[in-house]
C-alpha cells in the first residue's frame, strides 16, 4: 500500500535531527510504524518498521502512547505531552509533540520527541533550594550581596521573633539582635565571604525572642551564578556548653579509629597538603589504581589523570575545597596501567587550630561498574528496570491513601516481603506501631502538599527485626488521574549509622571504664530528678564516695588490676542500690550514688539511707577476686540531701563533698551527712 508521505521525503526531512522521529499509521487496535529516523531507531533493539506499537514499547508506556495518539486523531488536533522517568541516573524529562494527519487512505500519526531536561532541572531546582531553606531545623536567612535581606525561614522567625514581610528588603545589619559594638565586626565578616577569603563559621551571643541570651555557630555559605557571588546564606545553629562537649568527644575517639579503618576497606583515601601534594594513599587505592605508596606520596595530584571533561570539575572542586566547602562528584581518574576507572568522590578540607585549611582528605568509592553499566543502557525503562531489580535502595510508590502500588525487588531481599505480601499493605504496614499515626497525620498530609521532604525513618521486617532508613518522599501526579497524587518514597539503610551516633551518645555520656555514667550524665540528667521530686514532694540524696587507699592496688599490681578493681567496685555499688537508683563514676576512684524518691520525713529518709550504706558496706566486704588476688575494699562517703542542702547537683556535691572531707580527717570506712 502506498502512502502519501515517501521514505525518501520523510529521510530528507527528518534524518538528520537529534530529535525522534516516528511516523505511524492507525490499524483496527494499535498503531504501526512506518517510518522512524536515525535518532529514534537507536531507541529500539529491533527494527520497529511495519511492527506494532504494542510490539515495540513496554505494556504500560505503550498504553499512554497509545491513548496521546487516539486522542489526537479524535479531537484533530496537536497533542503536547511529556514522559518522566523517574527512577533513572539519567534523570531525562521528554516532551512529544503528535499530530494527526488524517486522509482517505488512513489516519496517520507524526510523532516529535525532544528532550527538555534542562528546563525541568532548572525549575525543580528553584523548588528544592525553596523547600530546602523552609525545612531547614536551624534560624536561616538569604541575604543579597548588598547585604539586603531576599529571604528568611520559619525557624528564624520562631527563635528571634522577627517576619519577612517586615524585613525583607532591609539590610541585615539593622536586624536588632546585631550589637551596635558588633556591627563593623559582622560586616567584615560578611565581606570577607563573599570575597570568599573569610572564615565561614563563628561563634556569637544573641538574644532570642524570650528575652533569653543564645550562643550559635553562625555559618556563612555564598550562593553563586555564573562563578559570581550574588547572595549569602546564613546559618544561625544554636550550641550548648560546648566545652563540656569537646571534652565528651575526646572519649570517643578510640571508637573513632575503629571506623577509620571501617572506610579505608570500603573506600579510595587520599590525603594532600593545602597545595595538592599528596601526603598518604590507603592500601584500597593502591589496589585498584596500581600505584604504590611510593610512587604516589610527594606527587602532585594532578598525576592522576583526568579526562578533558573532568579537568574541569577538577578545578572547580578545588576552588570550592578553599572556600571552606565540601565537594561532592563524580570524576574519572586513569589508573597506572592507563585505564580510567569512576570515583563517586567527596573532598573535605581539613584545619588546624588556626582554622587554616591544612591538608585536603579525599574519599571516593569506586564506581567504575556502575558506570559502565549506566553508559550502556539505550532506553529509559532498561534503567529503571536495571535499577530496580539490583539497588539496595527501598523504592516504593503509594497513591494518596498510601496504598502500595509498586515495590522495588530489595523490598523482598531486605525486609523479607514477596509481591504478594505487599499487595494488599499500605505502606505504613511497613512500619513499626509507633510511627503510624506520625505517618498518617504529618508526613502524608506534608506530601500531599506537594513538598519533598527527608527524613529519618524505621521499617519493621517480616521476622519483626527493624532497621533504619534514610528516606526521600515526593508527590507526583498520577498519570491516569491527574487531579490525583501518588507517593513516590526511597529508602537507604543506615541502621549501622544509627547504631555509630547511638553508640557515639553513649560514650559521651558513660565513663569508658565502668559503663556506668560519668559527671556530664550527672549534670544533664538531674534537673529532671528533682523537679519530679518537686512535683511528688519526695527528697534525694546524693552519696559522694571515695575509695579508701585505692592508689595502692594501683601501685602494688599494675594497671590491669587497678582497672579491674574500679570495674568491681563499681558493680558491687550497683548491686547495693534500688532500681530507680543512680551510680555514676565522676573520676579515678570518686563515685557519686543519687538516692530518688526518697522521704522527706526525716526519720523514715535516714533510715532508708542507712539501710542502703549498709548494703554497700557489706557487698564491699564480700569483696572479690582477680589473678588469684582477694580485695574486700572499704570506702568514705559524704551525703547530702535535695532540697535542704541545694537545689542543683552541683550544689549537693559540693556539700557531700565538704561532708566527705570530714570523714577523710576523721578516718576512713565511715558516712557523715551535710550540717548547715
Amino acid at each position: 500500500m502506498e502512502h502519501f508521505f515517501t521514505q525518501a521525503q520523510f529521510d530528507l526531512l527528518y534524518g538528520d535531527s537529534s530529535d525522534l522521529v516516528f511516523f505511524l499509521i492507525q490499524r483496527e487496535h494499535s498503531f504501526e510504524y512506518l517510518f522512524v529516523n536515525q535518532s529514534a531507531r537507536l531507541i529500539f533493539k529491533e527494527n520497529p518498521i511495519h511492527s506494532s506499537l504494542d510490539e515495540m514499547v513496554s505494556a504500560s508506556h505503550g498504553e499512554k502512547i497509545f491513548q496521546h495518539y487516539v486522542q489526537a486523531i479524535n479531537e484533530k488536533r496537536v497533542i503536547t505531552y511529556q514522559d518522566f522517568f523517574l527512577f533513572s541516573d539519567v534523570e531525562l524529562v521528554n516532551e512529544t509533540i503528535v499530530k494527526p494527519i488524517i486522509t482517505n487512505s488512513g489516519n496517520y500519526i507524526l510523532a516529535t520527541t525532544k528532550e527538555v531536561s534542562n528546563q525541568k532541572e532548572i525549575e525543580e531546582k528553584y523548588l528544592f533550594m525553596q523547600s530546602l531553606l523552609n525545612m531547614n531545623v536551624d534560624p536561616t536567612i538569604v541575604v543579597t550581596k548588598e547585604g539586603k535581606i531576599f529571604d528568611m525561614n520559619p525557624k528564624f522567625e520562631e527563635v528571634f521573633g522577627y517576619h519577612l514581610t517586615d524585613w525583607r528588603g532591609k539590610h541585615f545589619l539593622n536586624l536588632p539582635f546585631v550589637p551596635a559594638k558588633e556591627r563593623s565586626a559582622v560586616e567584615h565578616l560578611f565581606d570577607s565571604n563573599l570575597r570568599g577569603d573569610g572564615k565561614s563559621s563563628v561563634l556569637v551571643k544573641r538574644m532570642k525572642s524570650t528575652g533569653d541570651k543564645g550562643t550559635f555557630l553562625v555559618s556563612y555559605s555564598p550562593i553563586m551564578k555564573n562563578e559570581e557571588n550574588v547572595a549569602m546564606y546564613i546559618l544561625l545553629q544554636e550550641v550548648t556548653d560546648e566545652v563540656g562537649l569537646k571534652e565528651s568527644l575526646r572519649n570517643t575517639r578510640h571508637i573513632l579509629e575503629s571506623y577509620k579503618r571501617a572506610i579505608s576497606k570500603a573506600a579510595m583515601v587520599l590525603m594532600t597538603n593545602r597545595k595538592g601534594y599528596i601526603v598518604y594513599a590507603n592500601d584500597l587505592f593502591e589496589d585498584i589504581t596500581g600505584y604504590s605508596t611510593k610512587d604516589i606520596v610527594g606527587k602532585h595530584i594532578t598525576v592522576l589523570e583526568v579526562d578533558q571533561y573532568n579537568d574541569l570539575k577538577m578545578k572547580r572542586m578545588w576552588k570550592d575545597v578553599f572556600k571552606d566547602k565540601m565537594w561532592r562528584g563524580e570524576l574519572r581518574n586513569r589508573a597506572s596501567n592507563g585505564s580510567f576507572y569512576w570515583g563517586d568522590t567527596t573532598v573535605i578540607p581539613l584545619y588546624n587550630d588556626q582554622h587554616n585549611i591544612e591538608n585536603v582528605l579525599i574519599i571516593q568509592f569506586d564506581i567504575t561498574e556502575k558506570k559502565n553499566v549506566m553508559l550502556e543502557l539505550q532506553s529509559i525503562e532498561k534503567t529503571f528496570d536495571l535499577i530496580t531489580q539490583n539497588t539496595n535502595d527501598l523504592i516504593a510508590i503509594t497513591d494518596e491513601k498510601g496504598h502500595i502500588l509498586y515495590t522495588s525487588p530489595s523490598h523482598e531481599r531486605i525486609l523479607g516481603y514477596s509481591n504478594n505480601d505487599m499487595a494488599s499493605k499500605k505502606f505504613s504496614d511497613l512500619l513499626p506501631e509507633h510511627f503510624h499515626q506520625t505517618w498518617e497525620d504529618d508526613i502524608t498530609n506534608r506530601v500531599n502538599e506537594e513538598h519533598e521532604i527527608r527524613l529519618e525513618l524505621q521499617f519493621m521486617r517480616k521476622d519483626q527485626s527493624k532497621l533504619w532508613t534514610e528516606t526521600s518522599i515526593v508527590a507526583v501526579k498520577d498519570r491516569e488521574q491527574p487531579d490525583k497524587l501518588q507517593h513516590v518514597i526511597v529508602s537507604r539503610d543506615i541502621t549501622e549509622r544509627k547504631n555509630f551516633e547511638e553508640h557515639l551518645s553513649f560514650m559521651a555520656y558513660h565513663d569508658s571504664l565502668t559503663q556506668l555514667p560519668n559527671r556530664s550524665y550527672l549534670l544533664k540528667s538531674f534537673p529532671e530528678l528533682a523537679h519530679s521530686a518537686r512535683v511528688n514532694g519526695t527528697s534525694i540524696a546524693v552519696l559522694y564516695l571515695d575509695g579508701d587507699d585505692f592508689k595502692s592496688v594501683n601501685d602494688s599490681f599494675g594497671h590491669d588490676v587497678g582497672d579491674e578493681f574500679i570495674r568491681q567496685f563499681g558493680e558491687a555499688l550497683l548491686k547495693s542500690v534500688r532500681q530507680q537508683d543512680l551510680v555514676a563514676r565522676i573520676g579515678g576512684d570518686e563515685f557519686v550514688i543519687v538516692l530518688n524518691d526518697l522521704s522527706r520525713d526525716t526519720e523514715e529518709r535516714f533510715e532508708t539511707t542507712n539501710g542502703i550504706i549498709q548494703d554497700i558496706k557489706l557487698s564491699l566486704k564480700k569483696g572479690w577476686s582477680i589473678k588469684q588476688l582477694t580485695f574486700q575494699p572499704t570506702t568514705s562517703i559524704g551525703i547530702a540531701y535535695f532540697p535542704e542542702n541545694g537545689n542543683s547537683i552541683d550544689e549537693l556535691l559540693e556539700k557531700a563533698d565538704a561532708a566527705l572531707y570530714e570523714v577523710k580527717r576523721m578516718g576512713k570506712n565511715q558516712y557523715i551527712y551535710y550540717l548547715e
